[in-house]
C-alpha cells in the first residue's frame, strides 16, 4: 500500500498549479489554491473570500505532519509568511491591556509563522528558554501546540500546555482573543482598544479546546507562551538491557522521578537468547556555569556520513534486499550512539536531535495511558507486532522510540487525564509494506486504550464511537468547534473522516 494514496483527499479538484507537499513528501495536496499571506489583515481577507464563496481553508506551516490533517482540496493557506515587524518571531504582549501590567512570570507572544529554531536564538539572546521541547526545531512553534506536540519528562505535559492566551481569526475573518476564565487581559481595557473589531472570550473550555484544535477552529495567529529563565542540561545516553530497564521503571523511586528527561530506544529484533537492547537517554538539569561538553566529534562526523542522502538510499537499499541484516545494523546503530561522556549544553541545543531529522521516513505515535500497566501492555504489543510482521515479510527498520509525558488540560490533547508513554514507530518512506506495520502498531495502540497522534499516521480514527469513548471531554471540543466554525470553513478530509461518527 502507498501510504500517500492512503490519504488522498475525497475531492478531485486538482490545482491549475503545481500540488504541494509536505515536508516529508508523504502527503501531495491539490488546493484548489495555495495562499501565503503576509499580514494579519491580508489573512482576515482570505477568510472572509472564503466564508462568502461558502469554501472551506485549511491551515499548514512547515508540514511536518504526516496524516491527513493538513490535506486541503479548496484553499490551502500557508503561514510561514506570517511575521511580526521586519520579520520578527514576536509581537508585543500588549501589557497595558492587562489585569496586572506587572505581572511577573516570563511570558512571549509568538506569531504563527515562527519557527522554534529561530525562537530559540531569540530567546536566548534573551536570557530565555522553553520548559521543554522535542527533537526537532524547524517546526513552527504553533503548529506544534495545535497537534499538542511534546518533549519528554513525566513531570512535563506538551507544548500546549504553556500557552496562557491566544488569537484565533474564525469565520469571515474574525478575530478572537481567547484566554482561561482568570485570563490575563482586563476586558475593559480590551473593549477600549479594538471595540467591536475583535472580542475577548475568557473561557476555561473554549480556550482549552482551541489550544489543540487540529486547525479545525480557524488560523491562531498568535499564542502568548509561558517560557523561563535559560538553563543548560547534562545528557548521558547508555546501552541497557529491557527487561533490566523495565524492571528498574517500575520500582519506586523510578528514574522518571530522577530525571528531567527520560527516553528509550529499543531494537526490537532480541539477539538469540539475548534480551533486547535498549538506549537510555536521560537528561537532568546542569549547574549554570558548567562548561560545555560537545559530542565527540567522531559521533558528529559519523552522524554527518549516516544521514547523507546517499547514505540513506544505500541503507535503505540494503535493508529491502537483504532484511536478514536489519537487526545487525540496528544494534550497531544504538552502539553508535552510546556516549562515553556526558554531553553538557544549553537546553534548546541538547534538546535538538540533529541530523537523524534528516532521515527519510513515515512514521506513527501512540500514546498509552500509565495507568493500570496499559503503557506496559501497549509497549508489549507493539515489539510482539514486530515480531508477529518480521513472520510475515514486513520488516521495522528503526529502534522503537519510548518517551514519558505529563497529562495536558486540552481536550483533544492525546495525553490527557493520566500520564502517557508515548511509542513513536518510524520506518523509511519508501520501504515495502510500510503502511502495512504502521496499521499493525495503531491496531495495537487501540486495542490498548491508546491514542495515536494526531499530527502523525493514522487511519484507524474515524470508527463510530471512537473518538467519544478515547476523549470523554470530546463534547467540550465540540461545542467550541461549532462556534467557531459554524459555517464549516475549516473542515476538510481529516475533519469528515474524524468527525464523521461524532457528528452523527
Amino acid at each position: 500500500m502507498d501510504c500517500r494514496r492512503a490519504f488522498r483527499p475525497t475531492s478531485e479538484l486538482q490545482s491549475p498549479s503545481s500540488p504541494w507537499f509536505n515536508w516529508s513528501g508523504t502527503q501531495e495536496v491539490h488546493a484548489r489554491e495555495v495562499v501565503r499571506p503576509s499580514s494579519l489583515e491580508g489573512l482576515q481577507d482570505l477568510l472572509r473570500r472564503a466564508t462568502r464563496n461558502k469554501g472551506r481553508a485549511r491551515v499548514v506551516a512547515t508540514g511536518l505532519s504526516f496524516s491527513d490533517i493538513l490535506q486541503a482540496d479548496d484553499t490551502l493557506i500557508e503561514t510561514t509568511g506570517l511575521m511580526g515587524e521586519g520579520g520578527a518571531v514576536l509581537l508585543p504582549l500588549e501589557r497595558e491591556l492587562w489585569r496586572n501590567p506587572q505581572y511577573a512570570e516570563p511570558l512571549v507572544r509568538v506569531v504563527c509563522g515562527a519557527r522554534i529554531r529561530d525562537l530559540n536564538a531569540t530567546l536566548a539572546c534573551a536570557g530565555l528558554g522553553f520548559e521543554n521541547l522535542g527533537g526537532y526545531d524547524g517546526q513552527t512553534l504553533v503548529g506544534a501546540i495545535s497537534t499538542s506536540t511534546h518533549g519528554s519528562g513525566v513531570r512535563i505535559p506538551p507544548l500546549c500546555d504553556g500557552v496562557c492566551g491566544l488569537d484565533l481569526v474564525s469565520t469571515n475573518g474574525k478575530i478572537w482573543r481567547l484566554e482561561p476564565s482568570n485570563g490575563l487581559t482586563c476586558p475593559k481595557k480590551y473593549a477600549e482598544r479594538y471595540g467591536t473589531t475583535r472580542e475577548l472570550l475568557q473561557s476555561d473550555a473554549e480556550f482549552w479546546s482551541a489550544v489543540v484544535s487540529l486547525g479545525c477552529m480557524g488560523v491562531v495567529y498568535s499564542v502568548t507562551f509561558k517560557v523561563r529563565s535559560a538553563y543548560r542540561l547534562r545528557e548521558r545516553r547508555t546501552l541497557r538491557k529491557w527487561q533490566e530497564v523495565r524492571a528498574e521503571l517500575a520500582r519506586a523511586p523510578s528514574p522518571l522521578d530522577r530525571t528531567r528527561n527520560y527516553e528509550l530506544a529499543i531494537n526490537p529484533y532480541r539477539r538469540p537468547r539475548e534480551d533486547f537492547t535498549c538506549l537510555v537517554t536521560e537528561r537532568w538539569l546542569a549547574e549554570p556555569n558548567t562548561p560545555s561538553i560537545p559530542l565527540p566529534q567522531g559521533r558528529q562526523k559519523a552522524e554527518v556520513v549516516i544521514f547523507l542522502e546517499s547514505t540513506q538510499t544505500t541503507v535503505q537499499a540494503l535493508m529491502n534486499g537483504e532484511p536478514q541484516l536489519i537487526p545487525g545494523i540496528l544494534e550497531l546503530g544504538l552502539e553508535q550512539l552510546e556516549t562515553q561522556v556526558d554531553h553538557v549544553d544549553d537546553s534548546f541545543i541538547i534538546y535538538n536531535i540533529g541530523k537523524i531529522n534528516t532521515a527519510d521516513v513515515v512514521s506513527g505515535e501512540y500514546f498509552f495511558p500509565m495507568h493500570n500497566g496499559a503503557h506496559w501492555a501497549g509497549i508489549q504489543g507493539i515489539l510482539e507486532a514486530i515480531e508477529h510482521n518480521w513472520r510475515a515479510g514486513i520488516h521495522q527498520s528503526t529502534p522503537v522510540a519510548v518517551r514519558f509525558v505529563k497529562q495536558s488540560q486540552a481536550p483533544l490533547s492525546m495525553a490527557q487525564a493520566v500520564p502517557h508513554a508515548t511509542v513513536e514507530m518510524s520506518l523509511w518512506r519508501h520501504q515495502p509494506r510500510a503502511c502495512e506495520a504502521l496499521l499493525s502498531y495503531e491496531r495495537v495502540c487501540l486495542a490498548n486504550d491508546g491514542r495515536p497522534h494526531w499530527g502523525e499516521m493514522n487511519l484507524l480514527t474515524g470508527g463510530k464511537g471512537w473518538l467519544g469513548s478515547a476523549y470523554p471531554r470530546l463534547g467540550t471540543w465540540l461545542a467550541a468547534y461549532k462556534r467557531f466554525n459554524d459555517q464549516h470553513v475549516f473542515d476538510n478530509h481529516f475533519t469528515d473522516r474524524v468527525l464523521k461518527g461524532a457528528l452523527g
